[in-house]
């Protein structure tokens, strides 16, 4: 926090002619040992102003402001007072059952500023060396009751540009939509900090990289992660490991599986999404040393790393923990076959196809460990163990569908709930939805109970929690309500929901997958996207037997545009009025649009750039 003496204000203190004798001198080095360059990210601004909704008096003199949203940034303070009048502003997520803040779960952060009054008149202050994460404020020192207007919600975040809306007739899974973008503006602070409220703040590895889909989803991230990751790769070690959290200023190295494998998921999905190669080109050497890395602690091919919560986080806070040493294989093998595709991409050829040859080898000495062919699943069993050698390819191709049943199975079992943590739970409802369980999926997308994002959202969060049940949890320790990890189930609704995604064989949206999945009772969805070449947009409504689909591919793309339908149905689409397919077969082309095959359950075309107007019945 900050306190300010507002009484050792120099006034006129920038005008010719005030006394230089009231500032003190600076210190001049002798030698300045690092380069200064330019700000290489968004800055930091302020985007929003919040009104306090409401304002108690839980004790008497003792005022705590509801902003009604889990923010972050810092309050404006505006106040008439004597001279040397304390005001104290406590800020906190949470709530004592007396009325009062609950500061137990930001462990030694203050997380309070003091100002000092001058007396004279009005005086508005707010600080400028630290920032909050908190829904309440609670004030003492005033000496009247306060309004709506002494204190103002400043809310901050790097000023990466909002790019991406998610919309639907849920309004649950719209208000989970929202929370992730509030737990997302208010943790892309220069860099993805874990929580903006405790004594952390850190650039957690894990987190970054199984949000960053979603990230880039909301925002322009692009310019953001490129500063990021040259944070990462200052700080690597010289035997090629990287850390935990980045820069790398607390917890030693090595990082852990799925936490240092940032250094190349990011890069890969920062390109995904931009098509700017210069960002694989870039962090090519130091994606390389981490894998150089792995090879050299891996034994027989298999990399693991680390017994127990700090050994190897493993899939961290699941609802069923799985073993921490397998995630390591799991990494090991997704790294390389990334870094693998990555050296294809800018040339480098001879890289590419050795790290290729190396697959197969990672993949057969962690199956041999870690898959029990008796029972048909990965060690311990869990949704996450099951999940994430399919959804990185290292199961074998002819187990994959037979996995995630297992894991269709299991969620079933659970009364439709997931037990994944941070590495899972971003896979586990595209790979339901994948292999033929997308209503199964819905229903856990739209849960109320624990443990579930809904079950955040009925207990009144405005944000993504750390834990599943941060509710019940010990209110000291590690225990934030600001955490955006969870919210990587955002992918899930731009690309199976509204259907929109980008194609790795023409990224940055030069070419554009949409692929519309209606399901449950869900009527209605949308999704816009400002990308690199303009405006690409998805909007389907049912209404009875019908369907409706508009999309818009921006000038100088592409799309592939699948139109879902009923295996063993009648299926007619028309567009823009005119019938294009009836009885199985193409009827007539319409302008743009270039048929290119049937699947089980959608029928596929290549769209040019411009507007279309589908209806399915």
């Amino acid at each position: 926090g900050e306190t300010y003496d507002a009484r050792m204000e120099i006034p006129d203190w920038s005008k010719a002619g005030t006394p230089a004798g009231l500032w003190k001198k600076v210190a001049v080095l002798d030698t300045f040992h690092v380069r200064l360059v330019a700000q290489q990210d968004p800055p930091i601004r302020v985007s929003e102003l919040i009104t306090p909704v409401s304002i108690a008096e839980p004790k008497k003199g003792i005022y705590v402001f509801d902003f009604g949203q889990n923010m972050v940034g810092w309050a404006r303070l505006s106040v008439q007072a004597p001279a040397g009048t304390v005001i104290e502003m406590r800020f906190a997520e949470l709530l004592h059952d007396d009325g009062t803040v609950a500061q137990e779960n930001l462990r030694q952060a203050k997380a309070t500023d003091r100002y000092i009054c001058k007396g004279q008149g009005t005086e508005t202050w707010e600080p400028m060396f630290t920032y909050h994460g908190f829904r309440y404020v609670q004030v003492t020192g005033l000496k009247e009751e306060p309004t709506k207007e002494t204190l103002t919600g400043i809310v901050i975040h790097s000023s990466a540009p909002f790019r991406g809306k998610f919309e639907c007739s849920d309004t649950l899974l719209n208000q989970i939509w929202k929370n992730i973008t509030w737990g997302q503006r208010g943790n892309m602070m220069s860099v993805p900090t874990d929580c903006p409220q405790r004594d952390e703040r850190l650039g957690w590895m894990g987190d970054a990289q199984i949000f960053a889909p979603t990230a880039f989803y909301n925002m322009n991230m692009n310019r953001f992660f490129v500063k990021w990751l040259r944070d990462i790769a200052d700080c690597q070690d010289t035997s090629g490991y990287v850390y935990d959290v980045n820069p790398a200023i607390v917890v030693g190295g090595p990082a852990k599986p799925g936490w240092g494998d940032a250094v190349v998921v990011v890069p890969y999905v920062t390109y995904l999404f931009t098509g700017d190669r210069s960002i694989l080109e870039e962090n090519y050497d130091a994606m390389k040393k981490w894998i150089h890395y792995m090879d050299t602690k891996a034994k027989n091919h298999l990399y693991e790393f680390g017994d127990g919560d700090w050994g190897g986080y493993g899939d961290w806070v699941a609802v069923v923990p799985s073993p921490t040493k397998p995630t390591g294989g799991l990494y090991y093998y997704y790294s390389t076959k990334l870094l693998s595709e990555i050296a294809g991409i800018i040339g480098k050829k001879e890289d590419s196809v050795a790290l290729a040859g190396h697959l197969p080898l990672i993949a057969q000495a962690y199956n041999a460990k870690y898959f029990y062919p008796d029972s048909g699943h990965y060690v311990a069993n869990t949704q996450s163990m099951n999940l994430l050698p399919v959804a990185f390819g290292l199961a074998p191709e002819n187990l994959r569908a037979e996995l995630i049943k297992k894991v269709a199975e299991n969620v079933v079992q659970r009364d439709t709930h997931l037990t994944t943590g941070f590495m899972g739970t971003a896979y586990l409802l595209p790979l339901l939805s994948d292999y033929g369980y997308h209503d199964l999926a819905w229903k856990v997308a739209t849960q109320t109970t624990y443990p579930s994002w809904g079950y955040m959202v009925k207990k009144g969060a405005t944000t993504i929690w750390e834990l599943w049940n941060s509710d019940t949890e010990r209110p000291e320790g590690m225990n934030s309500r600001n955490h955006f990890a969870y919210g990587s189930v955002g992918e899930w609704y731009y690309c199976y929901l509204a259907g929109i995604q980008p194609d790795i064989t023409q990224p940055g949206f030069k070419r554009i997958i949409f692929y519309p999945r209606p399901v449950g009772n869900l009527t209605y969805a949308s999704a816009d996207l400002l990308t690199g070449y303009g405006q690409a947009t998805i909007a389907w409504k049912k209404i009875g037997n019908q369907l409706q689909i508009e999309i818009q591919i921006p000038a100088n793309t592409s799309g592939i545009v699948r139109i879902p339908f009923e295996k063993g149905k009648n299926t007619e689409i028309a567009e823009s009025g005119k019938l294009i397919w009836k009885d199985g077969k193409r009827v007539k082309s319409s302008k743009g649009l270039t048929f290119v095959k049937q699947e089980n359950n959608y029928i596929e075309f290549e769209a040019g750039a411009g507007k279309y107007h589908f209806l399915v019945q």
